[in-house]
């Protein structure tokens, strides 16, 4: 049975944003293999919000709020290209472009969140659930070279 997207995004949201916090701290061991794992999450995640969610939210009046996000995941996606270039030798650097990635993701998804209830009121259950399952989908296609 497929599952509501907003229930989907919101267990992913705080799933990257405690990997994220993780990553902002200094002195983690796993450094490299976390965030890897980070962005094998949170990449595809972006591109289904693209692809499955934010079509649906546009045609139910959140224009200005889906241009927005898709902003937002821009300059996540900008960020995470300079920190795949960035040595984690130098760890001070490193993390502190971490935190700017965080604080970026962390206003996101609180923006994002703000916007849950009026999809609530737009969409029948079955509507989030369809929404849900192409989420999946979309997810499902992003590349792995691209995570």
């Amino acid at each position: 049975m497929a599952q509501n997207v907003i229930d989907i995004l919101k267990q992913e949201h705080e799933e990257v944003l405690s990997i994220l916090e993780k990553l902002s701290s200094k002195g983690i061991s796993d450094r490299s293999s976390m965030y890897s794992s980070m962005k094998s999450a949170l990449l595809p995640h972006m591109e289904g919000e693209e692809r499955a969610v934010y079509p649906a939210f546009d045609q139910a009046g959140m224009h200005e709020r889906v241009l927005e996000s898709i902003e937002e995941h821009n300059a996540v996606k900008t960020l995470l290209g300079q920190l795949d270039s960035a040595s984690m030798s130098n760890e001070d650097e490193w993390v502190a472009r971490m935190k700017v990635i965080r604080e970026n993701v962390q206003h996101h998804v609180k923006e994002e969140e703000e916007i849950f209830p009026k999809a609530r009121q737009s969409f029948s259950s079955g509507d989030l659930e369809e929404m849900g399952s192409r989420f999946e989908e979309a997810k499902g296609k992003v590349p792995m070279a691209a995570r």
